[in-house]
């Protein structure tokens, strides 16, 4: 593809940490890799180049390895077995920032996932769910500030936590899991 350039293969986690660069935009990691586990791969990759994007490669369906992927920093999680097409398309989606969950059968995963991003926003602090309520509401950030009495760079500064936490690319996406977490 036109658009995709291949930079470096490796066979290890070795092999692919030396030959890692800045430049990467997108990596993908089988989860049997050589003389380790290729999580540890996409551990390190979130670690020490966040700006790459992680695509996890399995030839098996895995719950365990379906939820490890996403906890450790990767954007797609997909089965070798995927066509060329929805590869390359993936890799496209990726790079611009985005997420994708497969569709390999893994709905107990996704629910696990839910579980743990709902237990975080039940451990979050009365401050920081008020936030999230305000966020959730369709607040600016500047009228949150006023809202909560701190410093617009405060509130900028506990919204990009909060998006790290909760793993969410945007605003939109940690309100979400606000307004569908359950209620006790």
């Amino acid at each position: 593809e036109e658009d995709i350039d291949v930079t470096a293969t490796a066979s290890s986690v070795e092999g692919a940490i030396a030959q890692f660069s800045e430049d990467h935009d997108v990596a993908l990691v089988d989860v049997r890799l050589g003389d380790a586990n290729g999580l540890q791969l996409v551990e390190w990759i979130s670690s020490n180049r966040p700006n790459c994007h992680v695509i996890v490669l399995t030839a098996f369906e895995s719950e365990d390895s379906f939820v490890a992927s996403y906890e450790h920093g990767a954007s797609a999680y997909l089965i070798k077995s995927t066509s060329c097409d929805h590869l390359i398309s993936v890799i496209r989606d990726v790079a611009n920032g985005r997420r994708f969950i497969s569709d390999v059968n893994v709905a107990p995963a996704k629910a696990r996932l839910a579980q743990k991003r709902t237990r975080r926003l039940e451990s979050l602090s009365d401050s920081d769910q008020r936030l999230v309520s305000l966020i959730s509401q369709g607040l600016p950030d500047r009228q949150i500030a006023a809202e909560m009495h701190l410093s617009l760079q405060t509130i900028r500064n506990r919204v990009s936590r909060l998006l790290h936490a909760f793993e969410v690319a945007n605003r939109t996406q940690l309100a979400l899991i606000f307004t569908q977490a359950p209620d006790e």
